[in-house]
């Protein structure tokens, strides 16, 4: 999916990522963060039901490979959905910027190219805007040894998710702002 969605990021306007000079440390901290994919964990929080939230997170991010279409353009983007969990691919080579594919439940996060800001590092606020423009609040922070997020829901609800699967930036240069 790397090898796809580099090429194809040249597709999306990201006016954002285009007017950012160069990728703060707090940036760079956060896009390793968030580069993962994020899975729903039902209360309460213990390291068994963190477990169990990543149970086929593998198989998720393989399904994820097989529906992006070979086109990928806006409109394309905006029907590829995780199974389970949000998928976050930063863009190494644009700063504050990744894609995001969020869950079928999910249905008011829109999937595609988005960006990302430190709000707060200490506190671990992240803004997200999606490939929709919808601003989405997020925290990151840890449950023992394992990494978590907080979202909130547009009808308030605050969703738990565990960091299952790592995913590295993908690596070139930003997307065309034209």
């Amino acid at each position: 999916m790397r090898q796809l969605l580099l090429p194809l990021a040249l597709l999306f306007t990201l006016p954002a990522a285009a007017q950012t000079p160069a990728p703060t440390p707090e940036i760079l901290r956060a896009e390793i963060a968030l580069g993962a994919l994020w899975r729903p964990v039902e209360a309460p929080l213990t390291a068994q039901s963190i477990r169990q939230a990543c149970t086929g997170a593998e198989e998720e991010i393989a399904a994820l490979d097989a529906a992006v279409p070979l086109e990928l353009d806006v409109e394309s983007a905006a029907r590829v959905r995780g199974l389970r969990g949000l998928h976050i691919i930063p863009l190494g080579g644009a700063p504050g910027a990744a894609y995001f594919f969020p869950p079928l439940g999910m249905d008011w996060f829109t999937s595609g190219l988005g960006s990302f800001s430190v709000i707060s590092e200490s506190d671990g606020f992240i803004g997200v805007r999606d490939a929709n423009g919808r601003e989405i609040a997020l925290q990151l922070g840890r449950a023992g040894a394992h990494a978590m997020m907080r979202l909130r829901a547009p009808d308030g609800q605050i969703l738990s998710l565990a960091s299952c699967q790592p995913i590295a930036p993908i690596e070139g240069s930003r997307p065309s702002s034209g």
